[in-house]
């Protein structure tokens, strides 16, 4: 299982522009329980709390895409899945990474804008 910490400067690699990035281990690990997990700690939520993950992309072939084969071996990929999870762009790579860049929102300030109007 991986541990999810909140972003910092620490963990932002300089060359990408991405919010958060953790790292999930395909041998052992589901890779859509650890993205739950990830936007639950980015939210600081209860991960029962989110969107269901299924109104975006479908979780069980996410975890069959990045998890090992049947017999327990890894898959021999370089690739990747891009999708947009609630206000979140994810990225998921096949060496273990998952990157959570945050959507371009309106802001509570715009919002209570136009509600006044």
């Amino acid at each position: 299982m991986t541990n999810h910490t909140p972003p910092n400067d620490e963990n932002r690699d300089e060359s990408d522009d991405e919010a958060y990035q953790t790292e999930f281990d395909p041998l052992t690990d589901n890779v859509s329980e650890e993205l739950i997990k990830a936007v639950a700690t980015l939210n600081d939520a209860d991960p029962a709390e989110l969107a269901l993950l299924s109104e975006f992309i479908d979780p069980e072939a996410l975890d069959a895409l990045f998890g090992p084969r049947p017999n327990e071996t890894p898959r021999d990929t370089d690739g990747r899945v891009v999708f947009e999870y609630d206000a979140y762009h994810v990225r998921i790579d096949s060496s273990g990474t998952i990157s959570l860049h945050r959507t371009e929102t309106e802001t509570d300030s715009e919002r209570s804008l136009s509600d006044d109007k």
